[in-house]
C-alpha cells in the first residue's frame, strides 16, 4: 500500500525585527525616537524588536565605529534617517547610504527605509533632492522606501503612512509554512 503521510517541517521562526535610526541633529533623534517607539507598538504581539541609534556624526568617529555600524545598517528590517534641517545636501549621508548597497545580499527579504525629513519651518530648499537619493539608494539596497515631511502634526497623523507601511513589512516577513508529503516507507511506517 502507497499511501502518504502528512508532514509539516519543524519552523525555527526569528521573530526579530531590527530597527536602525541615524539622526543628524537633537529634533530629529526626538522624531527617529518617535518612528522606532510607533513601529515596536505595531510589532510588539508578533516580533521582538532591538532599536540602535546613532548620530551621523558617529559615523567620523572611528573606521570601527564607521564599519559597525554599516553592518548593523546592513542586517537592520527598519532603516530610519532623520533630519530636521534640508537647507543644505548631506552628500557624506548619500555616500555612505551608496557604501550600503554591498551589504544587501548578506539579508534577504523585505526591508524598509524611512527617511524622516524637514521640521515644519518652511520648504525645504534641498527636500526634492534628499528624497530623490534616498529613494535612489533604497532602491540599490533593495529596501521598500517612504518617506513624511515632519511638520509639527506629523507624529499625531501616523495612520495612513507610516501603520500601513509597517504592517505590510511585517506581514511579508511572515515566513511561508511548507507541507511535505513523505510516502510512509520513507519515514519508517510499514
Amino acid at each position: 500500500m502507497n499511501t502518504e503521510t502528512l508532514v509539516e517541517p519543524e519552523l525555527v521562526i526569528d521573530r526579530r525585527l531590527h530597527l536602525f535610526s541615524l539622526y543628524v541633529d537633537f529634533p530629529a533623534a526626538v522624531r527617529a525616537r518617535w518612528a522606532t517607539r510607533k513601529i515596536s507598538r505595531l510589532a510588539k504581539e508578533q516580533w521582538r524588536t532591538s532599536e540602535e541609534m546613532w548620530n551621523l556624526d558617529s559615523l567620523t568617529t572611528s573606521e570601527p565605529i564607521r564599519r559597525m555600524i554599516t553592518r548593523d545598517v546592513a542586517d537592520a528590517d527598519v532603516l530610519i534617517i532623520a533630519m530636521s534641517s534640508l537647507d543644505w545636501r548631506e552628500l557624506e549621508l548619500v555616500q555612505w547610504l551608496d557604501s550600503l548597497t554591498a551589504g544587501k545580499a548578506d539579508r534577504p527579504g523585505p526591508r524598509l527605509f524611512i527617511g524622516l525629513l524637514g521640521d515644519g519651518r518652511g520648504q525645504a530648499v534641498e527636500l526634492d533632492w534628499t528624497v530623490k537619493q534616498f529613494l535612489r539608494c533604497a532602491r540599490q539596497m533593495d529596501r521598500n522606501f517612504i518617506w513624511r515631511w515632519m511638520d509639527r502634526d506629523a507624529m499625531a497623523d501616523v495612520d495612513y503612512w507610516l501603520t500601513d507601511s509597517v504592517e505590510a513589512l511585517l506581514t511579508r516577513k511572515q515566513p511561508k509554512r511548507n507541507v511535505i508529503f513523505l510516502p510512509e516507507a520513507a519515514i519508517g511506517i510499514a
